[in-house]
């Protein structure tokens, strides 16, 4: 059951929209509680930024005009989504949502307040250059650093989200951790599909013991193979999610750790890059 759904917010990262949007309507299934967390870059990191260009006066000229506009996004995003509530309400979706302002780095902060959410979300940045790695710094923190669901909507709304779930598998501990994840929203979903690819000789044992599993848990499920090698993963997954007809992917969120940081494996950023539908993700 998730009680508690995380929004995380930067300056002009991602689409507070869709994000709202969607953690309003998981909310509302659930009862849940939404808490958007705008994460303001601290005047410390401001200082060691601009002090590299800058000194005396014109250092400190810097400083309140960077820590303005800093302060008159935030106001700007808070009243975004003060009108954004308003109008969710009038529709009906109305579960409880906490405003929160935190200094500090986005990733760092994420990283650490994700921890105490059961569900993070996040909607897709319009690629747009320095927003796209706020974003992506604050997705990875998310994704690699919290240990907890994440779930990743599309740019624009999407909705509804959990009636058709698709189950990307293969067996791996990412796969497993995703699958229990989202077992909330597959005991409310009307159908499930599980997709499995790179089962070996095992594909047909494991996957009945996994539709045995969701059974035991409420979720009746059919499967299909993906007949695709590791290149082609990515692809196959989301032809298959939208023949399907699936409005959540599944999936688990493989990634490389590289000179002590973490990036995505090639089927999960191909997925992450090109899905048209949320997917719900753990490392």
């Amino acid at each position: 059951m998730y009680r508690k759904i995380l929004v995380p917010l930067s300056n002009a990262a991602g689409s507070m929209d869709a994000a709202l949007d969607a953690a309003l309507f998981i909310g509302r299934v659930f009862g849940a509680r939404v808490e958007v967390l705008y994460a303001r870059p601290s005047p410390e990191n401001l200082i060691l930024v601009l002090g590299k260009g800058f000194a005396g006066t014109m250092l400190e000229n810097a400083m309140r005009e960077v820590q303005a506009k800093i302060a008159r996004d935030c106001q700007a995003a808070h009243e975004r989504m003060q009108g954004h509530l308003r109008q969710a309400a009038a529709a009906g979706r109305d579960p409880e949502i906490v405003w929160r302002e935190v200094d500090g780095p986005a990733d760092k902060t994420i990283a650490t307040e994700g921890r105490f959410a059961d569900l993070l979300l996040f909607a897709k940045p319009k690629h747009d250059g320095v927003t796209d790695n706020v974003w992506r710094s604050m997705f990875d923190a998310a994704l690699f650093g919290t240990a907890r669901p994440v779930i990743l909507t599309p740019f624009t709304a999407v909705r509804p989200i959990g009636s058709r779930i698709m189950i990307a598998w293969n067996g791996s501990p990412q796969a497993t951790r995703a699958m229990v994840a989202a077992l909330p929203l597959l005991r409310h979903a009307q159908e499930v599909l599980i997709g499995t690819f790179g089962l070996g000789d095992d594909i047909h044992a494991d996957t009945e013991r996994l539709q045995d599993y969701l059974l035991m848990q409420g979720v009746e499920a059919k499967a299909e193979h993906l007949p695709a090698s590791l290149r082609e993963t990515g692809s196959v997954l989301l032809a298959m999610a939208a023949q399907f007809g699936a409005d959540l992917l599944v999936m688990g969120g493989h990634g490389r750790n590289r000179l002590r940081q973490w990036t995505l494996g090639s089927t999960t950023s191909h997925v992450v890059g090109l899905a048209t539908i949320p997917v719900l993700m753990v490392h």
